[in-house]
């Protein structure tokens, strides 16, 4: 498995479709369809009924390609604000969590209603002790998927 923590996240790793290849001496990794793996990725985490870490949002507004700025304006806060969630000094309140997961649902064109999130987050202070989980995605076929 290939530990794949430049995307931001700490707790992603791949199962397959990736290669190593050692060039002069260095080990270089190339990553097969980094487009879908990042979709992929982002959906697992909007799907998630927990809530979101520091890292998980920042790894979304990167992948709605907005900046900090930009987003503390939609969000009526100011860029300092989504700074500090994307450090963790900030809790991010669940509002602005369902707000970040409906954006990016948006931006792939899937339309599910603010309640899905609600619903999905009912039990958030229940869940937010629950222990680190480790995401694994394996390529399959022409597409990534989380795996089993």
């Amino acid at each position: 498995m290939y530990h794949y923590s430049e995307c931001g996240l700490s707790n992603v790793h791949l199962v397959n479709g990736f290669t190593v290849e050692v060039i002069d001496g260095e080990e270089y990794t190339s990553i097969d369809d980094m487009n879908g793996l990042h979709r992929t990725i982002a959906q697992a985490i909007v799907d998630c009924n927990r809530p979101l870490t520091h890292e998980e949002f920042k790894f979304l507004r990167i992948e709605l390609n907005v900046s900090q700025k930009m987003l503390g304006t939609r969000f009526g806060v100011d860029e300092q604000t989504i700074a500090r969630y994307e450090k963790g000094q900030t809790k991010i309140p669940r509002t602005t969590d369902v707000a970040l997961r409906t954006l990016y649902m948006e931006s792939q064109e899937k339309n599910n209603p603010v309640s899905y999130f609600l619903d999905l987050l009912a039990d958030t202070e229940a869940k937010a002790a629950a222990q680190d989980i480790k995401l694994k995605l394996e390529e399959v076929g022409d597409h990534w998927e989380v795996a089993a």
